[in-house]
């Protein structure tokens, strides 16, 4: 896991009125489809310009600052062209300022992805003092 080693404040652009006001994830759940039309109608805009829309998380290291967003992108982009559970990274720094280091990969799928879920909640568990 990486770790960048510092507190960075993430800011979710689209649902953070949602968010805030939900008071637990059923809630949310529930009110969520109330975001449907307009969610729609992104996408055919998106679409009807050759694009179409991924959630797109940014971090800015420097300022300690990240951002999850709704974006749209060119079909022939990079982003653009995931697929299942595929994962991509652009790395915009110094000497990849004009040409971001693009890295894609597979996802690590779900059973990887349980298998660390679990060890972070036996690593909480013990914690919080939870008998071993």
């Amino acid at each position: 896991m990486w770790n960048c080693s510092k507190h960075i404040h993430i800011q979710c652009d689209g649902y953070g009125d949602l968010l805030e006001a939900a008071a637990s994830a059923e809630e949310f759940m529930q009110q969520l489809s109330q975001y449907d039309k307009d969610m729609a109608k992104q996408q055919q805009d998106a679409e009807d310009t050759g694009e179409v829309l991924r959630y797109v998380g940014l971090v800015d290291v420097i300022n300690q600052k990240g951002l999850v967003e709704l974006r749209r992108y060119k079909k022939d982009h990079p982003f653009a062209q995931l697929s299942g559970s595929d994962n991509i990274i652009a790395f915009t720094i110094t000497r990849y300022k004009n040409q971001p280091l693009i890295v894609r990969g597979p996802g690590a799928g779900a059973q990887v992805t349980a298998g660390g879920i679990f060890s972070d909640v036996l690593r909480l568990a013990s914690y919080i003092g939870a008998p071993s």
